[in-house]
């Protein structure tokens, strides 16, 4: 049998779904490679004309990049958010899309108990309790904090909105001046300087892009309160980690929460590991139990729009890196 389009999936993790996809839709080849080492091997027998891809520790971004060089690949499907580890492509020639915001609520739910739990101090009552200190300290309740929402996508909206039931005043940074409107104040991302000073958690949630590497430096961190939080669940490359390890230290700042690192997994080297006043979690900040569904549920929708002949959703320009 002829197949007119055929779909590579490039994941090694569960792969029920699979079985899923091929009922939803008979007329289409879905076929599975779930090993970094035979994506050109699948390649050469499937020339792929879709291809759909979940990165993970042991399949990591890079070795997806082929795929964008399928001579017959019209459309790639990006499982999560971040596209920073694909080649550049044609737009023209090829359509890529992603899965933001597929996992939006699940990400805002994570970047919302961070602030809970340094806002309330629960770090330093770990510490206390390892030590056997009974030591009580007073807390200031959200309705009297400020925090900075940097990229106003759907995660950063939806930390807006969460932050916003507390009773805090949230400040959101975006690149155009669309508005959002689950934030108190809206500003463009040249006024960040300024809002630093005035805000008590910083949450970064844009794109990893030549504009946003190293986003958070020595100068940023000299601007935060020497009371406030950083807050990093986006991509490690936005957090100078040197300079983080030093305002730490220093106590320039009170703390930070990072999910997500310049190298992963993180080395036990890394002296980020024994940083003062920092919380550490694997790249968790949205894998909740089912997370894979969702992405391919997501997918999925976008092959009955394709063959539909309907625009897709989340298509990414290649010039922006989003």
């Amino acid at each position: 049998m002829t197949f007119r389009e055929r779909i590579l999936i490039a994941d090694d993790g569960p792969n029920e779904y699979i079985e899923d996809l091929r009922q939803r839709f008979p007329s289409l080849l879905i076929e599975l490679c779930n090993a970094k080492e035979t994506i050109p091997e699948a390649i050469a027998r499937i020339n792929p004309t879709i291809a759909f891809a979940v990165r993970s520790g042991r399949f990591p971004g890079p070795t997806h990049a082929p795929l964008l060089n399928t001579p017959d690949l019209k459309w790639f499907h990006n499982g999560g958010a971040g596209i920073d580890h694909l080649p550049a492509w044609n737009p023209d020639e090829i359509t890529v899309t992603n899965g933001a915001g597929v996992s939006a609520r699940y990400m805002a739910e994570t970047v919302t108990g961070a602030i809970l739990m340094l806002n309330f101090g629960f770090p330093k009552y770990l510490e206390d309790q390892r030590q056997r200190k009974w030591a009580p300290k007073e807390w200031v309740s959200l309705d009297q904090k400020t925090a900075l929402v940097i990229g106003l996508g759907s995660i950063g909206e939806k930390v807006g909105e969460r932050l916003q039931s507390f009773g805090t005043y949230v400040i959101g940074a975006r690149s155009s001046e669309r508005p959002c409107f689950s934030v108190n104040e809206q500003i463009v991302s040249g006024e960040i300087p300024e809002a630093l000073p005035r805000a008590d958690f910083v949450c970064v949630h844009v794109p990893n892009t030549p504009t946003t590497h190293h986003l958070v430096d020595c100068d940023f961190l000299s601007k935060m309160k020497p009371s406030a939080y950083l807050i990093n669940t986006a991509r490690g490359a936005q957090v100078d980690e040197d300079a983080l390890i030093k305002a730490l230290n220093s106590h320039q700042l009170a703390g930070a929460y990072l999910d997500v690192f310049k190298k992963e997994p993180l080395p036990e080297t890394s002296p980020l590991w024994d940083t003062p006043n920092l919380v550490i979690s694997p790249h968790v900040s949205d894998s909740i139990i089912g997370w894979e569904n969702n992405l391919v549920q997501f997918f999925a929708d976008n092959i009955e729009r394709y063959l539909k002949g309907e625009p897709l959703a989340n298509i990414c320009d290649p010039k922006k890196g989003y």
